[in-house]
């Protein structure tokens, strides 16, 4: 138990206290340091995190597949539209569609009134149970479709629809009471068959919907094939005839999605190009990144340090309201990265790969030297570059030794991974749980003095209390035979008297 100057009349606390702020100097002073440090680490991994992206966008121009993207116009789109892979080639293509890929179909008529006729009071011969249509399914397998007796027209096609296994798709019309059930797939290949394992609930529900089937078609083992069965879509492609289960399919390169039939002799003409637009803005996607971060990194090594702010303890940011605590930090961060030698080193090496790359010739110039590698492009200049000579525009980019790529985008990728590397070394990542970077093991070793010297800290405050204690103790001895002896002294006059 702490008495504060219950005898000495002093503020024993505020003088303790008093004491330990000059005491804790040398805490503060190391608690800055960490402080510094672990700004100076997130201020590392932000410029990664910067520099990760700037990696992504260059190996991306590393792939030769981001200079051969093409485009494809359609003379009818409400007829034929097309997209290009990889593997297009620049041309035209006359394409007339015949007919189109169909799904094989199953209407049926009479569909709640069939579940009446058969479960119906007025049926003498009800059959005990659920019907259990057997289907083949999608990939071949049999899959049972169930239909109680309080079965409608809507639940029936809730139960095809999420059945995924069935390959089915159906719609209901509830005035006419008529179902329509398609496949999912199409072709001449597509087909509605129903199994005959399907029970005798079920043979009758299909006699009821589908009158025409055979009244022996379930006597022996296998499928019966029900409702109209699908077709091919077929075309011609310059001249080609061709003929796809889909009415999506890939030739040459292309995507081709056939929406409608050609008339008479009409065609529709594909023509595929290379996009040079979407080239342009990819290479204008790079270049806008890299200099939107080589000038935040140049500002980062040229920004002052503000050695007047220093980081705030807790006890004064407990002084502050949270907008000075904003303003002083910020002051504080500044130059946190100035002439950083790491920083220094990347953005060198990129500007000399970029200098020595020759990108002016396809109208990408590096700006003047205050600029510190800002580049520029001429949009007319590099267009016309990637539509009259694509190939030496790829080269600049990808070009290969050795099985090597010497090209910009892989120079750029190498001096980015090793910028990277570095700055992993001295500042770690926030994703490695244990952080053996050169800063994370600073910021332990301040932690660990820190622990030490709060440690130091608190004996010495106790020191200082126990001090005070004794001396309100003595003082307490003092009082006390201060006052026994006036009592005494008291007493004596007292009896002289």
């Amino acid at each position: 138990m702490r008495i504060s100057g219950l005898y000495s009349g002093l503020d024993i606390e505020t003088m303790v206290q008093d004491i330990m702020k000059a005491e804790r100097i040398p805490v503060d002073r190391v608690y800055r340091q960490k402080v510094k440090a672990e700004w100076k680490r997130d201020a590392y991994r932000e410029v990664n995190t910067k520099l990760l992206q700037l990696r992504t966008k260059a190996f991306d121009l590393r792939l030769q597949a981001s200079f051969s993207t093409r485009k494809v116009t359609t003379s009818d789109a409400a007829v034929v539209s097309a997209t290009a892979t990889g593997q297009a080639v620049d041309g035209t293509y006359t394409i007339k569609v015949e007919r189109l890929a169909e799904a094989a179909h199953w209407e049926i008529g009479n569909v709640e009134g069939a579940i009446k006729s058969i479960w119906g009071s007025d049926s003498e011969q009800a059959p005990e149970g659920p019907a259990e249509i057997v289907f083949r399914g999608a990939d071949g397998s049999l899959v049972t479709l169930t239909i109680n007796e309080d079965d409608t027209g809507a639940s029936i096609v809730e139960k095809i629809n999420s059945n995924r296994a069935l390959g089915l798709t159906a719609i209901y019309d509830p005035e006419g009471d008529r179902m329509m059930i398609s496949t999912r797939a199409t072709g001449k290949s597509a087909q509605i068959a129903v199994h005959s394992s399907t029970n005798e609930a079920g043979r009758q529900l299909l006699a009821e919907w589908f009158p025409d089937i055979a009244e022996d078609a379930f006597d022996t083992e296998g499928f019966v094939d029900v409702g109209k069965s699908g077709q091919d879509a077929k075309l011609e492609i310059n001249g080609l005839v061709i003929e796809r289960e889909s009415n999506t399919f890939t030739i040459n390169g292309l995507n081709i999605t056939l929406h409608g039939v050609t008339q008479g002799e009409s065609s529709v003409r594909l023509t595929v190009e290379r996009d040079v637009d979407a080239i342009y803005e990819r290479i204008k996607g790079f270049v806008d990144l890299y200099n939107e971060i080589v000038t935040e990194l140049n500002l980062k090594l040229r920004e002052p340090v503000n050695r007047s702010y220093e980081p705030l303890t807790e006890e004064e940011r407990k002084e502050m309201d949270e907008k000075d605590i904003e303003l002083w930090e910020k002051a504080a961060k500044s130059g946190l990265l100035r002439s950083d030698p790491i920083i220094s080193r990347i953005l060198s090496d990129m500007r000399v790969a970029i200098s020595s790359s020759q990108l002016d010739r396809i109208g990408i110039k590096t700006g003047s030297w205050q600029e510190y590698g800002i580049l520029h492009i001429d949009e007319t200049a590099l267009k016309q570059a990637i539509a009259e000579d694509p190939d030496r525009v790829m080269e600049l980019f990808t070009r290969q030794e050795e099985g090597e790529n010497v090209g910009l985008a892989g120079k750029l990728t190498k001096i980015l991974d090793d910028g990277m590397d570095r700055i992993v070394s001295t500042a770690g990542k926030a994703s490695i749980p244990y952080d053996t970077s050169y800063l994370g093991e600073q910021i332990r070793r301040y932690e660990s003095r820190l622990e030490a010297m709060q440690e130091r800290l608190d004996q010495v405050e106790n020191r200082y209390w126990n001090q005070f204690i004794a001396m309100e103790r003595a003082l307490s001895e003092l009082y006390a035979q201060s006052d026994w002896l006036y009592q005494q002294l008291a007493a004596l006059q007292g009896v002289r008297g």
